[in-house]
C-alpha cells in the first residue's frame, strides 16, 4: 500500500513554495492552464496530485481514494484536507479557491481520475482530460516536485488577483462623504440579489459600522447557515469575550411563517431575548401567518423584529454620525472575501460603485 507522510509533504510543499520557477514545456503549460481555469475542484486535484508524487514516487498520481490500497492509491482527501488546503490559507489565501473541504466535492469523490467519471461537457471535460494528460506524463519524484514548483509560480500570480478581488483601489476617492450617497447605492445594488449574499453582506457592514470595534461581526456564507453547531444565525455578533450577543436572519427570497419559527427557535436555544429578521426586494411572504408568529414568539418571551432591507438600512444609517462610500464599499468587500463570496457578486459590488456618482 501506498502512503504520503503529511509533514513529509508539508515541508516539501513549503519548500517547493520558496523555490517556484516557471517552467515552459507543454506539460507546464498545461498546468498553468488548468490553474488560471474555472474548475476549483481540478486545480486541488492537480496541485494535490503533483505534491503526493513528489513526497512518494510510488503513489499514483490519478489516485483520488485509497481505496483497496493497490496500484499506488493513497489517501488524497486526507493530504489535501491536513496539508493543501492549510499551506494555501496561511501561505497564499485565494490561490486555489478558498475551499475548506474540496475532495468532498463530487469530481474528486471517484477512486481515481478517468475520463468515465462524471462531468459536465465541454470546458469541464476538456480540463479533466489536461489534468490526466498531466499526471500521466510524470514519472518520478523528481519531475513532480520541478513541476510542483512551476505550478507554486501560477498559484502566487492567482493569490495577487484574489486579493485584487476584494480592493476597490482609489475609484471612491472623490466622492462626497454624504451619508445620502451610501443609501442610494444601497436602493441600485439591492436589485441584485445574488443569491442572497449582497443582502447578508449589507447587513454585516452596516451592522459593524453601527456596533464598531467593540463587537465582531460574523456573517456566514450564504445558504450554509446552521453548517456549524456555534452558527445561530445567517449573521452572528459577538462581543470582545467571545460571546454571542445577537443574530440575525437575512433572506432574499420566498420564506414562510415556518422559516421564522425555525430561525427564532435558534435564537432562543442561544439564550437571545431578541433578534432581526431582515428580507430583501426578491422576498415574498404571507403576511398574515409571519406576523402571527412573530406574535406567538413574542409573547413567549422572544421579540424578533421583521424589517425589509431597505427600513433597515435607513435606520442603521440616521444612527450613524458620518458615512462614506467608500469605506462602505470597502467593508463589503472584507466581508465577500470572509464568506468567499461568488466573483458575480464582487463585481456587481465594485460596478456599481463605479457607475453610481
Amino acid at each position: 500500500m501506498a502512503s504520503v507522510d503529511n509533514k513529509t509533504a508539508a515541508l516539501i510543499l513549503k519548500q517547493a513554495y520558496e523555490e517556484a520557477t516557471l517552467l515552459s514545456d507543454v506539460t507546464a503549460s498545461l498546468i498553468s492552464e488548468i490553474l488560471r481555469g474555472t474548475h476549483k475542484t481540478y486545480r486541488y486535484v492537480l496541485v494535490n496530485a503533483l505534491l503526493a508524487k513528489a513526497t512518494n514516487g510510488k503513489i499514483d498520481a490519478l489516485a483520488l481514494q485509497l481505496a483497496d490500497g493497490k496500484g499506488g492509491k493513497f489517501d488524497a482527501r486526507s493530504l489535501c484536507h491536513n496539508v493543501v488546503v492549510p499551506f494555501e490559507k496561511l501561505s497564499l489565501p485565494g490561490c486555489l479557491g478558498g475551499s475548506n473541504e474540496p475532495f468532498l466535492n463530487k469530481p474528486a469523490r471517484f477512486v481515481s481520475l478517468s475520463m468515465k467519471n462524471a462531468v459536465r461537457s465541454g470546458k469541464d471535460k476538456e480540463t479533466l482530460k489536461n489534468l490526466i494528460n498531466v499526471l500521466s506524463s510524470i514519472n518520478t519524484s523528481q519531475e513532480a516536485y520541478d513541476y510542483l514548483k512551476s505550478a507554486m509560480v501560477v498559484l502566487k500570480e492567482n493569490h495577487e488577483q484574489y486579493l485584487k478581488k476584494f480592493s476597490i483601489g482609489d475609484a471612491l476617492l472623490n466622492v462626497s462623504e454624504f451619508s445620502q450617497l451610501v443609501l442610494d447605492y444601497i436602493y441600485q445594488i439591492t436589485d441584485h440579489p445574488m443569491g442572497g449574499e449582497i443582502c447578508a453582506l449589507l447587513v454585516a457592514e452596516l451592522e459593524q459600522m453601527y456596533l464598531g470595534k467593540k463587537f465582531k461581526v460574523v456573517p456566514h456564507k450564504v445558504n450554509e447557515s446552521g453548517a456549524s453547531s456555534k452558527e445561530v444565525g445567517d449573521i452572528d455578533i459577538f462581543d470582545t469575550e467571545g460571546s454571542i450577543v445577537n443574530a440575525i436572519e437575512v433572506k432574499d427570497k420566498d420564506f414562510s411563517g415556518q422559516d421564522v419559527v425555525h430561525a427564532i427557535d435558534k435564537f432562543r436555544e442561544a439564550h437571545l431575548p431578541s433578534s432581526l429578521f431582515i428580507y430583501g426586494k426578491f422576498a415574498n411572504f404571507d403576511e398574515d401567518a409571519v406576523f402571527q408568529v412573530l406574535k406567538k414568539k413574542g409573547r413567549e418571551g422572544h421579540y424578533c423584529c421583521l424589517i425589509s432591507i431597505l427600513n433597515y438600512a435607513k435606520l442603521r444609517i440616521s444612527d450613524m454620525k458620518s458615512i462614506t462610500v467608500k469605506e462602505f464599499v470597502d467593508g463589503l468587500l472584507k466581508f465577500s472575501k470572509l464568506i468567499n463570496a461568488k466573483d458575480d457578486t464582487l463585481t456587481v459590488i465594485k460596478d456599481i460603485a463605479a457607475n453610481i456618482f
